[in-house]
């Protein structure tokens, strides 16, 4: 669809609605008395009752229900004084490989007069597969591989592969991350299992706010740096405590924490996962008296979780930093995992091995 439009009656009860759902109660908006004694003369409209309009032509019109909107600017050319009849009009400006710009005017419906001038940007959403149930339990005794972040679409590769042998570990389905106060509950899932490998998946979302602009510095340290830590930590106390002789511990990084790499658009996340290859070297010293052992795994960009969002000029882009000229797929990083939980040679504790494909910066 290039062009769409409706038409919306808006009344005082409306602009007494908008307020009690955003909290806005500017006078001028919802106080008659008050607003008598401004410029106006009456009360007008909350201008964010019209970005709600733009926002019904992005998700119900153009481009539809499939909508994913990146980005909205208005322009308020005149008040709009409630009760009125407003026509919405959009018009597709450009989509080019999967990304769309619209323009949206509202106008007085019987008049013509102009009140908003709108644009938005947008994308497309995809459904996704429905995140597999970690198990409960395991009570046959045979040894298992944990893996966290079950939610995620490497780990849900991984526990597709590994079958009875696998035990998915998630705190919910939206966060595969677990905290350290969650060993008792490991050890409820897995019973009497011993265990042979845990490869950890499981990550806070990457954060979008620079250093510098922390609001709550303490908190947000806390969840996207020292709470992964933490977690890395006891699942190595847990490997330790129950683990077979020769058991690993995988954790999982990504070339995010090198130069050149994302602009440092995610720098907490970039941060801790910067840790990964110091962590499992010191690890390695630890866990090597009992026999047990750790090592980290990097990739570069894997077409799943997060990246599945991705626009089509970042996957092109992406595509075209891989020599092999794709973007590797879920069930492929699960491979390399499994092939590297496969080498139970000590030689490999405390490495950090970068399976890239050659990408580029």
């Amino acid at each position: 669809m290039t062009e769409a439009a409706f038409e919306v009656t808006v009344g005082h009860e409306d602009a007494q609605s908008f307020a009690d759902l955003s909290g806005d109660w500017n006078p001028l908006h919802t106080d008659e008395s008050y607003a008598a004694g401004t410029q106006f003369g009456r009360r007008i409209l909350h201008g964010a009752f019209s970005a709600g309009l733009v926002s019904r032509m992005a998700g119900m019109h153009i481009p539809g229900v499939d909508c994913l909107l990146h980005g909205m600017q208005l322009k308020f050319l005149q008040p709009i004084f409630p009760p009125a009849r407003l026509a919405v009009r959009g018009r597709l400006v450009s989509e080019h490989a999967g990304t769309g710009r619209v323009s949206v005017e509202i106008t007085d419906a019987l008049s013509g007069r102009r009140y908003v001038e709108a644009s938005y940007e947008f994308s497309r959403h995809r459904a996704v597969d429905k995140p597999v149930e970690p198990a409960h339990r395991v009570s046959n005794g045979h040894a298992v591989t944990l893996v966290t972040g079950a939610s995620g679409g490497i780990a849900k590769a991984l526990l597709a592969k590994l079958g009875d042998h696998g035990v998915g570990l998630s705190r919910s389905n939206a966060d595969g991350t677990l905290s350290a106060t969650d060993l008792e509950e490991i050890r409820k899932r897995i019973g009497t299992a011993p265990i042979q490998g845990i490869i950890h998946c499981g990550w806070p979302a990457p954060d979008n706010s620079r250093l510098t602009k922390l609001g709550d510095l303490v908190a947000a340290v806390d969840h996207h740096v020292a709470q992964p830590l933490q977690q890395a930590i006891a699942l190595a106390q847990i490997l330790l405590e129950r683990g077979t002789s020769d058991a690993m511990l995988l954790l999982v990084g990504s070339t995010a924490a090198d130069p050149g790499r994302h602009n440092y658009r995610m720098p907490l996340y970039t941060l801790a996962k910067s840790m990964i290859p110091a962590l499992s070297r010191i690890l390695a010293v630890e866990l090597a008296a009992t026999g047990r052992r750790c090592a980290a795994v990097v990739f570069d960009v894997v077409d799943t979780g997060m990246n599945k969002g991705m626009s089509a000029q970042a996957r092109v882009a992406h595509e075209d930093r891989s020599p092999a000229g794709r973007i590797p797929m879920a069930g492929e990083a699960a491979d390399q995992l499994n092939w590297v939980m496969s080498n139970r040679n000590s030689l490999l504790s405390g490495a950090t091995i970068t399976l890239s494909g050659g990408a580029m910066p």
